[in-house]
């Protein structure tokens, strides 16, 4: 996309530019091609007239002196007020979706503004907590547990009944 410096310009400000660069060959090609852009009768009229001076200027013609701007024919300047520099405000889902650390499912979490929620996966159980605040969701998910107690007792359990099979059958 081309540079436009006055594409925030309005027509006024283009016409004082066109009376200010008269005789400027460089401004006079930059406000042509903005005016290339306009529409409004003010603007063609505009551009028919910075066609004709550039066209002069490029030719090396003599260019007449810049004439007034007729104050008659243009509408009574009206400022508006800037609109607010805040984007405006985002409508928060209900629910988002949390991938699961462990094994990947999709989750949905409610986006309650503040609370620390206690979850855990809906796949694999492993438990989770999920907090909204301030528009964004954090999830902290918790480390299994490396102490597998129940397993170290299964572990003995069948090492006690290896030994004890091997004892019923030495003494037979």
């Amino acid at each position: 996309m081309a540079y436009r410096p006055y594409f925030k310009h309005g027509i006024e400000q283009i016409q004082a530019l066109v009376a200010s660069s008269h005789g400027d060959l460089k401004a006079l090609k930059v406000i042509q091609y903005e005016l290339g852009f306009r529409d409004r009768p003010i603007a063609r009229v505009l551009k028919a007239e910075v066609d004709d001076l550039v066209h002069r200027l490029s030719n090396g013609t003599a260019v007449p002196s810049a004439r007034p701007i007729p104050q008659a024919h243009q509408p009574p300047r009206v400022t508006l007020p800037e609109p607010p520099a805040a984007p405006p405000p985002q409508a928060v889902p209900d629910r988002v979706v949390v991938e699961c650390a462990n094994c990947k499912t999709p989750n949905f979490v409610s986006t309650l503004e503040g609370v620390v929620q206690h979850l855990s996966c809906s796949a694999c159980k492993s438990a989770y907590e999920a907090q909204f605040k301030y528009g964004v969701m954090r999830t902290t998910f918790q480390a299994k547990s490396t102490t597998e107690s129940g397993s170290a007792g299964m572990k003995w359990i069948l090492i006690g009944l290896v030994v004890l099979v091997i004892i019923v059958l030495m003494v037979k």
